[in-house]
């Protein structure tokens, strides 16, 4: 046992240190930050030179996934006669929820490390090179080591997975008091039993499914922790910086490729939405305050971490006003004294000149120091997450109302 975990640390301490490289160098390319791979399988990969970089390893670990979780259902209930439509009440073509999950939603939250990682590397390089003082350089550095040694643990994910194979137990009572036939079950004695696919997706599919889920919020939630942390250091902003964020506006673009992950989460939800509507036939419109809350719950999620930089916003934006507004009051008499009354102005506002293209100067700065927001993402994230959310929703509205009428109806609220 303590050469197993000696073969992944091994390789999860390398790629680990390979990160904190990354993440010193201001100059690293996408490239070298896509290189960066994470989690038990994609260590194994590398280890076993089943992929040559970090890119292969997590796309290999999508496909294996697929693999191993629906292939074998698929093959399984052809055998048994209970995959096509007509053979049983819930067949497996019929199951939209597992299709969803095996298919669509664990492969892209496993794939969603692709364009996440690069751009957090990112963050944390520009936050450490642009607004970290010097003398709290060591600190950050440390605090980014740590989050990434928890994020890497070989023994953490190993927990989660057993997390997600002890709970199997809870779902095979579940799936045996389901009173519809199913390509789950079967028959013995006139007692229901898990079929072999059902079997198979009990113990070995819907744990990988959970895994992936638990491994991901784990990943997630480290970030979220990582940001919190930076939000306690005394970070250097700009309140007339003119992205009306003191220059912090670049934390909401490395939040933005997140959107696939939210994709995937409202694609899960979707798929149970579309279920209930195949099994009871409720109307669609009946859904529609689960849908507003959810997309609620997606902003949240993804947004709400950000908000932890908004006391720090709020704060600067106040101390700005006072000081910006004392400077503009001295320069705007300074200039009436001179250009209207001709009186020489004091020292030091002599040294400025008082020239209009000062004044005019001066004013922008104060108007960016009127304007700045206190959340660090504005509208264009606010777009981007719900749109995700929505996306997956959009063939279960088609399926309602006309698709021609549903672009029309787009276009004319995008217009």
């Amino acid at each position: 046992m303590k050469r197993f975990f000696n073969f992944f640390e091994n390789g999860a301490t390398q790629h680990l240190e390979d990160s904190f490289l990354v993440i010193e160098s201001t100059n690293a390319t996408q490239l070298e930050l896509s290189q960066l791979p994470r989690g038990i399988v994609c260590t194994l990969l590398l280890r076993l030179s089943l992929a040559r970089n970090g890119t292969q390893a997590v796309v290999l670990s999508a496909l294996l996934f697929m693999a191993i979780t629906w292939v074998p259902l698929l093959v399984l209930c052809l055998g048994q006669g209970t995959a096509l439509i007509g053979s049983v009440q819930m067949p497996l073509l019929s199951d939209y929820i597992s299709a969803a999950r095996f298919l669509v939603v664990a492969p892209l939250l496993i794939l969603s490390d692709l364009m996440t990682k690069p751009w957090l590397l990112k963050v944390a390089s520009h936050i450490v090179s642009e607004h970290i003082a010097a003398n709290d350089a060591a600190r950050y550095n440390n605090v980014t080591l740590r989050i990434f040694h928890l994020r890497d643990a070989v023994s953490i994910q190993l927990i989660l997975l057993l997390i997600a194979v002890a709970s199997s137990a809870l779902w095979v009572h579940l799936i045996l008091s389901v009173h519809i036939t199913n390509w789950q079950v079967a028959s013995s004695s006139n007692q229901a039993i898990l079929s072999s696919a059902g079997q198979w997706h009990t113990f070995i599919s819907q744990p990988l499914f959970r895994f992936v889920l638990l491994d991901w919020f784990l990943d997630y939630a480290l970030w979220t922790f990582f940001l919190f942390k930076v939000s306690r250091f005394s970070l250097r902003i700009s309140a007339t910086h003119p992205d009306g964020v003191g220059g912090l506006s670049f934390i909401a673009v490395g939040q933005s490729p997140f959107c696939v992950a939210a994709f995937a989460l409202s694609t899960a939800m979707c798929s149970v939405v579309a279920q209930t509507i195949l099994e009871t036939q409720a109307p669609l419109q009946s859904f529609a305050n689960l849908g507003i809350l959810f997309v609620a719950v997606i902003l949240v999620l993804f947004l709400g971490p950000l908000l932890v930089f908004t006391p720090l916003l709020v704060n600067t934006k106040r101390q700005a006003i006072f000081s910006y507004g004392a400077l503009c009051h001295q320069l705007n008499a300074g200039f009436a004294s001179k250009w209207i009354a001709g009186e020489q102005p004091e020292e030091p506002l002599s040294e400025l000149g008082l020239e209009p293209s000062t004044l005019a100067d001066l004013n922008t700065s104060f108007e960016n120091v009127r304007n700045m927001r206190a959340f660090v993402f504005g509208k264009q994230s606010l777009v981007v997450f719900v749109a995700a959310a929505c996306l997956p929703a959009f063939p279960l509205v088609a399926s309602v109302i006309p698709l021609k009428e549903l672009l029309r109806q787009l276009l004319k609220a995008l217009a």
